[in-house]
């Protein structure tokens, strides 16, 4: 025989089922710090984290080339037997004045020494004997030469100079100088109006190129100096040095770019850019807390260039959609730079949650990206990526977001 006990303080059994489930409720909803995404629908607060990956819009991705035009970077390229470019380089230098104003007057000089330099901004190692050639130019020469207008151009007895560069040097700033009857290699005939044209030819062991400074390279361009005396009084002269200024640079390619309309092309002459447009959801733009974005493209094949030379892929969101002139956020904040190297044909990704945010809120930037190479109009390098074109190669962005859970979920 069994005896029950209730005491006056006993709950029905129905209230005491209720309080138990509560207390279980609670201990549900409890954070775990090793996974805080962990809780049960009905919790209030919390997040839930989530990764999609977006590709690229069919058909809404191109290359458009056009920008900077060889001589508007930072440097010429010269090449020789090259496989991914033969190159050709020219500079010619502004009106070389004939008189110095000395003492209130002008005074005409004599020149008592002449100097060439130019910058060696880099060269492959791997390639041995390697010289550089000054050639004299026709003044003429403008933005209207070919390739074989100045590679005809480049004879022996337009020769001007060399320089021998030794197999170590990677960057350096060479010179020459031209003393007593060797200035007669760069005397400047009156009908040429004190204007110096020169050319930059290459040769070495084997085929190579090199980059050599242009008038974007600042201190780095190629100078005309001319060492010079001029009489001060009808009893002293003064030492004096006229530097004219570089008016005009350039180089020709005998095989210039051309766009693959199924790829999506950076760099090169006249350079070359890409934009690619994604798909970009409601929940993404107004719910979403980006935790991580990783755009990746793929090379269509090993990247060409200068062996060792590396260049930069600039990532950047536009203001408005205008195609290929689309205007490009200028805060770099938002950009992301990663180098290429030449021969490489892994993915290439890009961390751009900053520039995915301007995707977000009440005024969105359009969801596309613009690519762009660094140094532009410079560099032999000039990868080329699969677009939505190419089965396999279409660019695509992995995001990672967080989104709030709701309160009243059943």
């Amino acid at each position: 025989m069994s005896t029950t006990f209730r005491s006056g303080n006993d709950l029905p059994s129905s209230r005491l089922l209720a309080r138990l489930a509560a207390v279980l409720l609670l201990a549900g909803c409890q954070e775990r710090i090793a996974a805080p995404a962990d809780c049960p629908n009905l919790c209030p607060g919390g997040y839930q984290i989530r990764e999609d990956t977006l590709v690229a819009l069919q058909d809404r991705d191109s290359a458009f080339a056009g920008y900077l035009n060889a001589g508007q970077g930072s440097s010429l390229r010269v090449s020789w037997q090259f496989p991914v470019s033969d190159d050709r380089a020219v500079f010619k230098f502004a009106r070389r004045t004939d008189s110095l104003f000395i003492n209130g007057k002008f005074r005409g000089y004599t020149i008592d020494s002449l100097a060439l330099e130019v910058t060696l901004s880099y060269r492959d190692t791997l390639a041995k004997g390697l010289k550089l050639f000054l050639y004299r130019l026709p003044v003429t020469v403008d933005s209207t030469a070919t390739f074989a207008d100045i590679d005809a151009a480049f004879t022996p007895t337009s020769t001007v100079d060399s320089f021998v560069v030794d197999d170590s040097v990677v960057t350096r700033r060479l010179r020459v100088v031209f003393i007593g009857a060797d200035t007669t290699k760069l005397i400047i005939p009156p009908a040429d109006s004190g204007v110096l044209a020169l050319g930059v030819q290459i040769r070495a062991d084997q085929g190579t190129g090199v980059r050599i400074g242009g008038a974007g390279a600042g201190t780095g361009a190629p100078s005309f100096i001319s060492y010079v005396t001029a009489p001060s009084s009808d009893t002293s002269t003064v030492n004096r040095v006229v530097t004219p200024s570089l008016q005009f640079n350039t180089f020709l390619s005998q095989a210039p770019l051309t766009i693959d309309p199924d790829l999506l092309t950076l760099g090169g002459v006249p350079s070359a850019r890409a934009l690619v447009r994604f798909p970009w959801s409601a929940k993404l733009r107004d719910s979403a807390t980006l935790v991580r974005a990783t755009l990746q493209l793929i090379p269509a094949g090993p990247v060409t260039g200068l062996g060792g030379d590396s260049a930069f892929v600039l990532v950047r969101p536009i203001i408005a959609d205008f195609g290929g002139k689309s205007p490009s956020v200028s805060d770099a904040t938002f950009a992301a730079v990663v180098a290429v190297m030449p021969g490489t044909s892994d993915t290439v990704s890009f961390e751009v949650r900053r520039a995915l945010t301007l995707w977000q809120g009440t005024r969105p930037v359009p969801p596309a990206l613009f690519l762009s190479l660094i140094p532009e109009a410079s560099s032999f390098t000039r990868p080329t990526f699969g677009s939505t074109r190419t089965p396999g190669l279409v660019p695509r962005i992995i995001v990672t977001y967080a989104l709030k859970f709701p309160f009243n979920e059943p």
